[in-house]
């Protein structure tokens, strides 16, 4: 896990030449793009972020234990499915799964889950976000810590009491959680924020990048648009954040807390602390972008969002944890 400061920082992108220092609300002559407006976001509290995203192993091994305490079910004798047991039983792996060339890493052998030689470090994939979310349970209990997510709903709402912030659990970072953490530097006020992760400035990278359709441009920096599958964790040494944190651009595209909602959900913009729409919406966001060719993680950056069903899974799909101190 990386510490990650909590703080006020700038949080989206416009394209405003000349407006530079702006922020929501903006005045009445500014549009805000696609992946605006930016606003002043506030984060109370210090918490800390995976430094990787979670491997087959780590997977692996919170099914092995889960296994043993009774809370699966699903057809996972025939490699078909693992779902769980207790509450609203969603799919959490498809281990079926066979996409794109790539199939599930993780498989059942008639007595346990293993994963296939040589994968361990690569990052789970066809795991939904009910089963990021359910990892991060398992896991929490595992440490003695307080469970964040209530399997009869998938809420963080136990008996009218919301454990999402102030309880020293796992769980899935916020978009905002995930986007500080990206582009976090010394000083967390300036506009040109970094777009990818290790760039000093938007200007770099788009002389360099052209805007991110130069895709040699990130070959040593992430696995984007290889078209070769994933990588272990923590291959790209020269592409991790300022505060060490390995592969928030590409590799595989991770599933983060909140619905989808344009930003209006959150205004008035200047009282964003916390932020976090996980009571209205259809699909759950995806943050970083993956090593697959499509349009919808494209260009690469750290304030492009995507989007998908919760009980979607998919070969160019993981996630990372968060725990917040």
């Amino acid at each position: 896990m990386a510490l990650v400061p909590g703080g006020v920082f700038k949080m989206g992108w416009d394209y405003l030449p000349g407006n530079e220092t702006v922020v929501a609300p903006y005045p009445a002559e500014i549009t805000p793009g696609p992946s605006g407006p930016v606003r002043a976001v506030t984060l109370s509290q210090n918490y800390e972020l995976g430094k990787y995203e979670i491997t087959n192993a780590q997977y692996r091994d919170m099914l092995n234990f889960a296994l043993r305490k009774g809370y699966l079910t699903g057809d996972y004798q025939n490699n078909i499915t693992v779902k769980n047991k207790e509450g609203n039983s969603q799919e959490l792996l498809n281990i079926d799964g066979d996409y794109e060339g790539k199939q599930c890493d993780i498989y059942f052998d008639g007595g346990k889950f293993v994963v296939k030689p040589g994968l361990e470090n690569h990052p789970v994939v066809y795991v939904s976000w009910y089963g990021a979310a359910f990892y991060c349970n398992i896991l929490s209990e595992w440490e003695g810590l307080a469970q964040l997510y209530n399997l009869a709903d998938w809420s963080s709402t136990f008996d009218g009491v919301k454990k999402f912030y102030g309880s020293p659990g796992y769980r899935l970072p916020t978009e905002a959680e995930w986007e500080h953490a990206a582009r976090y530097d010394s000083d967390n006020m300036v506009y040109d924020r970094r777009p990818v992760p290790w760039e000093s400035s938007s200007t770099v990278y788009a002389s360099e990048s052209n805007y991110g359709s130069y895709l040699p441009y990130f070959t040593p920096y992430a696995n984007f648009k290889s078209n070769t599958g994933t990588t272990a964790v923590g291959s790209y040494e020269a592409g991790k954040s300022l505060l060490g944190i390995y592969d928030l651009s590409g590799n595989v595209s991770e599933w983060v807390q909140d619905y989808y909602s344009n930003y209006t959900y959150f205004a008035p913009y200047d009282n964003e602390t916390n932020p976090i729409n996980d009571t209205s919406g259809v699909y759950r966001q995806k943050r970083g972008g993956s090593w697959l060719v499509y349009a919808n993680n494209f260009p690469l950056t750290t304030y492009h969002t995507d989007t998908n069903w919760a009980f979607t899974n998919y070969c160019d799909v993981g996630f990372r944890i968060v725990r917040v101190m």
